[in-house]
């Protein structure tokens, strides 16, 4: 049975306490029907999957003007890392609440957004530490290996939150399976939250199944290793020391999976791409997404529905899989698509009757061009001849195609970065062309430092964590790179140092406190 099964069950009959951790943990459902016990095998794997399907769930979580679909996880924190760059900008035709806040630079503790963001990391945290707090009571519903297992799993899920947390935010409530329900956990800094985490991370990861073994849309050993490496990654910034010594570590764990690049670039992103989250394939995690089963209106159906313009020609919309009006809020900054060099197969935008300019954002209709990146249609019709007819695999918005949480290639450029970074056995060179090569572009004979921040750009756009990139370079704030908007200029503007960190919002602020500058 695959996982989004097991969350689906767990989402229609299980509810246990697994709230946040600000002040709703005793809260018991309102439906008579819902169930307060687990009794059975399925249901203990579906309340696994449940943990899992947090990342695309909506609901539960909420702020006032946002709909349900705007608090999804993935959502929310993509937002957060590409409106606030210099890849992606919303059009004034939404004009929703909490936008313009984001990639003009001036948010708040009351931003809806940031509020979502950081109420998904708590909310995850506390449901993981109590799920693993619960198997204690699965007696023989579960084997000893399922026991281990599925606690190692949950482990990696809450670090993941709070790798968000940590980078995003920097401060927040350490939550674990050792405090009682409606307790409330210490807060921690940003460097004690890294060093818990990675802890916690390291000690969980033996337990967790390598991907070989391990069932599709579950987190294997090496996504794990993956996670540690982004943290290693950031630890500079986190901490005030480097660790790319550690990072290219846990990267080089990753690599003995046996994975392998995928052989086209934009088959990645399209609606039968669960294909390269199988067998060694490049996805080295996904969140799933499915029609029918595993919903959601975040994920890949938030980067094709929200992206796509009604500007566009119907034969193309439905070239791409669109069946439907789409939302035309998602535009692409000037600066993402002048990045890409001739002949690169990455630069997947639709350009034809648009301008490369955001400058006006009430003319959605000819400004900015369309990121086409991801899609609803399958590898075996993405390049279909529009002579024999449009190829149409949506017409209610949902996307099929998994959400890139992990991929190999990030792996490959984060080791090329540690080299340059002093890392030496990294073998820098060699990964960084087969990222290169696979773009359909020359190998080179040296790169630099900012050579890999380009290339990250490139290969990685649209996938939620150019905001991290350019923090870690020291570009976000200041004035030494402009982009679009930076700063609530059409031509940008310097934006203050404290905005590395967002603020934490404030129905945390009496509990947990507030960044500096806020």
């Amino acid at each position: 049975m695959k996982l989004y099964k097991f969350a689906a069950i767990a989402c229609a009959g299980i509810a246990l306490a697994t709230s946040s951790c600000a002040g709703d943990l005793d809260v018991m459902p309102d439906d008579p029907q819902t169930k307060l016990e687990i009794s059975t095998t399925e249901e203990w794997y579906g309340y696994l999957g449940s943990l899992y399907g947090a990342l695309l769930y909506e609901g539960n979580i909420s702020w006032p003007g946002y709909n349900d679909g705007d608090g999804v996880y993935m959502r929310c924190h993509w937002n957060l890392q590409e409106l606030t760059s210099d890849e992606a900008v919303i059009v004034n035709k939404w004009n929703d609440p909490g936008y313009h806040a984001l990639f003009e630079h001036t948010w708040l503790d009351n931003n809806g957004w940031v509020y979502l963001a950081y109420a998904r990391e708590a909310d995850l945290a506390r449901k993981a530490s109590t799920f693993i707090n619960l198997l204690g009571t699965a007696g023989d519903k579960l084997t000893d290996a399922e026991k281990t297992a599925f606690a190692a799993e949950a482990r990696v899920l809450r670090a993941y939150a709070y790798f968000n947390m940590i980078d995003l935010f920097g401060l927040g409530p350490w939550v674990t399976e050792a405090q009682e329900t409606g307790e409330i956990p210490a807060t921690y800094d940003r460097k004690q939250l890294f060093e818990a985490t990675v802890a916690d991370l390291v000690d969980a990861l033996p337990g967790v199944p390598a991907a070989a073994q391990q069932t599709y849309g579950r987190v294997s050993r090496e996504a794990g290793y993956m996670l540690l490496a982004k943290l290693y990654l950031g630890a500079e910034v986190y901490t005030g020391t480097a660790m790319y010594d550690k990072c290219a570590e846990a990267c080089k764990e990753v690599l003995k999976g046996g994975f392998e690049l995928a052989p086209e670039y934009k088959y990645l992103f399209c609606g039968s791409n669960d294909k390269y989250a199988r067998n060694g394939g490049e996805l080295l995690w996904v969140a799933p997404q499915q029609v029918g089963a595993m919903e959601s209106w975040g994920g890949t159906t938030y980067l094709t529905a929200g992206a796509y313009c009604d500007a566009m020609p119907a034969d193309v919309l439905a070239q791409l899989g669109c069946g439907f009006t789409p939302w035309s809020g998602l535009k692409v900054k000037p600066e993402l698509y002048n990045a890409f060099e001739p002949g690169d197969k990455r630069a997947l935008f639709y350009t034809d009757g648009f301008t490369n300019s955001v400058a006006n954002l009430d003319d959605y209709e000819h400004e900015g061009y369309v990121c086409i990146k991801y899609r609803y249609t399958n590898e075996d019709n993405y390049d279909n001849d529009p002579a024999a007819g449009p190829t149409v695999s949506s017409t209610g918005g949902m996307c099929d195609a998994d959400y890139p949480v992990f991929r190999l290639a990030d792996t490959y450029l984060m080791l090329a970065e540690c080299e340059k970074r002093g890392v030496s056995g990294c073998d820098g060179l060699n990964y960084f062309n087969k990222v290169h090569e696979r773009a359909g572009l020359p190998a080179v004979t040296s790169y630099s430092l900012s050579d890999v921040l380009h290339e990250r750009q490139c290969e990685l756009y649209w996938e939620g964590s150019r905001r991290s990139d350019l923090v870690r370079f020291g570009l976000f704030t200041g004035s030494s790179y402009l982009w679009s908007w930076k700063g609530g200029l059409p031509e940008g503007a310097s934006i203050p140092e404290y905005r590395n960190v967002f603020a934490i919002p404030y129905s945390y602020i009496t509990v947990i406190g507030q960044n500096p500058g806020y």
